[in-house]
């Protein structure tokens, strides 16, 4: 587990390169209150392209002697040594079937990690974003989420859900039978 205090040092130097909204699974153990993650670090990239400005990312990666990889999607990775472990942290933008709509991250909460505050998408959109890609990874994903609400670790607001629903546009009725097939009626 890296703790979060090291991957809020991370982020902060990051930072410097673009701004950003947490998307990926830290959403679920900062809910949680975990103090560090097992997970990598999924970045919602707002000020730079991953694509149009992924040489500079690159350069940036090495400046600060951290490895550059490609995700599955052929987006940036950052590999980063912490302490005897590595933190992974992949850069997404918009491409392709990778949607995150615009008031997902205009909705996104500011939470502290470490000693610096970030943006993260709030816990409801994190769960439309599973059920809009609803892999088998996301759907097994979306099955502790709805086992961690149902015993009262996690707590969501499902008018906030009902009405995100539909800035997936033509996703949105999938989606929602998606969720309902794992127990989350909305």
């Amino acid at each position: 587990m890296i703790a979060f205090s090291k991957v809020g040092e991370v982020l902060k130097e990051i930072k410097e390169l673009t701004d950003f909204v947490i998307i990926g699974d830290t959403v679920v153990d900062l809910e949680l209150g975990r103090k560090g993650t097992e997970s990598d670090i999924d970045l919602f990239i707002l000020s730079v392209s991953v694509f149009i400005d992924e040489d500079k990312i690159r350069e940036f990666a090495f400046d600060h002697g951290w490895d550059f990889g490609k995700t599955p999607i052929d987006t940036p990775r950052l590999i980063i040594g912490v302490d005897d472990e590595q933190l992974q942290v992949d850069m997404y933008e918009n491409v392709q079937d990778f949607f995150v709509p615009q008031d997902i991250i205009e909705n996104a909460q500011e939470r502290k990690i470490g000693n610096e505050y970030f943006k993260v998408i709030r816990i409801e959109d994190y769960i439309l974003l599973k059920a809009n890609a609803f892999r088998e990874e996301d759907e097994d994903e979306l099955k502790t989420l709805v086992y961690l609400i149902g015993s009262g670790k996690i707590e969501i607001d499902k008018n906030y859900l009902k009405s995100h629903i539909q800035s997936f546009q033509e996703n949105a009725k999938s989606i929602e039978d998606r969720l309902k097939s794992i127990g989350i009626k909305v």
